[in-house]
C-alpha cells in the first residue's frame, strides 16, 4: 500500500465514522437523570419554603406532592422518561397574583440548587430554556 493509498483510506475511515450516527443522550440522562432532579427540587423546595418574600405562596402546599411534581415537569421536559399530569401551570397559579420579581426569586433559588448540586451553566441553561414558558402560566401580567 502506497503511502498515498494509505492516507486516503484513513480519511475515509475518519469521514465515514464521522457521518455514522451517534445517539445523544437526553439532558436528563446527562444530569444524572431522577436522583439529580429530586435533590435539586428538594433543595430548592427547602429555600423556597422559608423565603420571606415568596414562601406564603407555599402555605399549604405538601412539600413531597410539590417536589414530584416539579420533578415530573422537569423530567418530562428535558427528555426523561416521565409525564407530568399534574394541573397546568395556569390553574395552578389562578389568582396568586404572582409578581415577576417574586418568580424570579423563585428562579434564582432553583438556578442556586442547580449548581449546589454540580451541574455546568450550559446544563443549567438548557434546563432554564425549557421551563422558561412557564412564566407567562404563573405570573400575573
Amino acid at each position: 500500500m502506497t503511502f498515498r493509498t494509505y492516507v486516503l483510506s484513513a480519511l475515509l475511515l475518519v469521514a465515514i465514522l464521522g457521518c455514522a450516527s451517534t445517539s445523544r443522550q437526553s439532558l436528563y440522562d446527562e444530569i444524572g437523570g431522577h436522583q439529580t432532579l429530586n435533590t435539586i427540587f428538594g433543595v430548592s423546595i427547602t429555600r423556597i419554603y422559608t423565603h420571606p418574600e415568596i414562601g406564603h405562596y407555599f402555605k399549604g402546599v405538601p412539600k413531597q406532592h410539590l417536589r414530584e411534581q416539579l420533578v415530573a415537569q422537569t423530567c418530562e421536559l428535558i427528555g426523561g422518561p416521565c409525564e407530568y399530569d399534574g394541573e397546568s401551570m395556569l390553574e395552578s397559579h389562578k389568582d396568586l397574583d404572582i409578581k415577576e420579581r417574586e418568580f424570579y426569586i423563585l428562579v434564582e433559588i432553583v438556578q442556586g440548587a442547580m449548581r449546589d448540586v454540580g451541574l455546568t451553566y450550559q446544563q443549567e441553561n438548557q434546563i432554564l430554556k425549557k421551563l422558561a414558558p412557564i412564566k407567562y402560566q404563573t405570573i400575573n401580567l
